[in-house]
């Protein structure tokens, strides 16, 4: 028989919902819960992860689950954090618990990142409590690996194509063996 935690769980489609359990009209455990956004981007780019808590006493998340040569820092909370804990991954925390608070984490996608699905898990723990909730944001990376040339960065065409001649990346991609999706 599933857990009362895993009922409301699934309920509240897959964020943890503990309505009447308790905790102080302020919004700890009684409300506790945290949703996230996926992003997307192509590598050597900097996305936002958004996400919102509820009755939040701490905030982290995962890097074990991104590719090495991957960084994320914080980016803006509303309200901030009364402290951080300076770890890697840094702890964020709300002394007392807050009621709601909004943010991002910044993820710098990595310069060889080969397009894909990646996941982000962001943890909250509610209030004083041991209770905790883990959201997972994904990140899309689309396009091509690598970082672009300087002629690409800045609009100006190579060589190659001011003769009118496929630059090498535009003649990889034609030769994908993915096909079209």
């Amino acid at each position: 028989m599933p857990s009362r935690r895993a009922v409301l769980s699934l309920v509240a489609g897959g964020t943890l919902s503990l309505a009447g359990c308790g905790g102080s009209a302020e919004g700890t455990e009684r409300d506790f819960g945290l949703t996230t956004t996926g992003t997307e981007g192509v590598s050597g780019q900097a996305v936002g992860i958004e996400l919102t808590a509820r009755g939040v006493g701490e905030l982290t998340y995962r890097v074990d689950a991104l590719p090495s040569g991957w960084q994320v820092t914080q980016g803006d909370f509303d309200p901030g954090p009364t402290s951080v804990r300076e770890m890697y991954p840094p702890e964020l925390l709300w002394e007392p618990p807050i009621g709601t608070v909004t943010g991002s984490f910044i993820v710098e996608i990595g310069s060889k990142a080969a397009p894909g699905e990646y996941s982000l898990p962001v943890e909250a723990r509610a209030g004083e409590s041991d209770e905790t909730v883990v959201s997972t944001a994904v990140i899309t990376v689309e396009g091509q690996t690598g970082s672009p040339s300087p002629d690409e960065q800045d609009g100006t065409p190579s060589p190659q194509e001011q003769d009118g001649g496929p630059s090498p990346q535009q003649s990889t991609e034609r030769q994908s063996p993915r096909g079209t999706d």
